[in-house]
């Protein structure tokens, strides 16, 4: 067993590795698949902000984070949190499958659940984020069935 000290997925959350495991515990996300998402959404940069105007660790639109998340997206927990809430939702509504879940998070729900062909960028951050995960998980657990998910 790896000390937790050591995981693969804490070089991916940097300094954020707290909000990182408390938002986990909430949603039952693994850590992993949140601190894969904060790296490729902003580097894990706490006040980043994208050219669309997405805020924080998650990259947040402020009117989802404020409106459906019920989140400050300026505050770097509950920006986690919220971005975490809203991935679990997608999980479910995807019935699991982490592919379409990461592609409705980049490009949104109502187009991946249309059925319309996903962006190709939405296609290349969810292989860009499953293999950030995978190599957390190889590095930290010795079972290849471990989940992205502790519970749905």
């Amino acid at each position: 067993m790896v000390s937790e000290r050591n995981q693969a997925w804490h070089r991916l959350a940097g300094s954020l590795v707290a909000p990182i495991r408390l938002a986990s515990h909430k949603t039952g996300l693994s850590p992993a698949l949140l601190a894969a998402v904060v790296y490729v959404e902003s580097r894990g940069r706490a006040g980043a902000v994208s050219a669309a105007g997405a805020i924080g660790p998650m990259q947040l639109m402020p009117a989802t984070a404020w409106t459906v998340l019920h989140v400050n997206p300026w505050q770097v927990q509950q920006n986690i949190l919220g971005g975490a809430q809203f991935l679990q939702s997608l999980l479910k509504l995807f019935h699991g499958n982490l592919t379409l879940a990461l592609e409705a998070y980049n490009a949104g729900p109502t187009r991946v659940a249309s059925g319309e062909p996903p962006p190709p960028s939405a296609v290349t951050y969810a292989k860009t984020v499953e293999t950030f995960l995978r190599r957390a998980e190889v590095r930290t657990d010795s079972s290849p069935q471990k989940r992205f998910l502790h519970q749905l």
